[in-house]
């Protein structure tokens, strides 16, 4: 009579690990992908950022300068040697994402610090446009807002970097 509950209950444990996991929507991988460039970033690992960011990708950050703003480009190969030869760890966080996704395409505009190991540098808007290929979604353009000081900054909801 014991041997009976037990079976079951062994029984409905393998249904429940054998269950497919759900899947991950569109919108969830564009946000992972721009999330891992981030991470690469503070990891300073290149080989990743090769794989995250696509080869026609650029860079261009606008630097507001009073009543005007100065563009910035950046290639890909410039950003990735930009990362590796940086003395201090770039910590990148993002938050308030909102992305967009058709047809292998997709944006993702979202507010951010940035951080030179624990040390505030600045914040602003994030806007990345992705592809996607057969190596899965690539970043190919990153434009993005410099703004200074921290008072004019929304402080991030996760506090300091740790």
């Amino acid at each position: 009579m014991r041997i009976q509950p037990l079976l079951v209950g062994f029984g409905l444990a393998l249904i429940g690990r054998s269950a497919p996991a759900a899947a991950q929507s569109p919108k969830d991988d564009v946000l992972k992908t721009g999330q891992a460039v981030f991470e690469a970033m503070a990891r300073r690992d290149t080989i990743a950022l090769r794989r995250l960011v696509h080869p026609a990708a650029h860079l261009i950050a606008t630097i507001g300068t009073g009543d005007s703003a100065t563009a910035r480009v950046s290639t890909r190969d410039q950003f990735l040697v930009q990362i590796a030869t940086m003395a201090t760890v770039p910590i990148e966080r993002m938050w308030n994402a909102e992305v967009r996704v058709s047809e292998g395409i997709a944006s993702i505009w979202t507010q951010y610090d940035f951080h030179l190991g624990t040390v505030w540098s600045h914040c602003g808007i994030d806007s990345l446009q992705l592809v996607e290929t057969a190596a899965g979604w690539q970043v190919t353009s990153i434009i993005y807002t410099v703004v200074r000081p921290a008072s004019r900054c929304k402080p991030n909801p996760l506090g300091p970097p740790r």
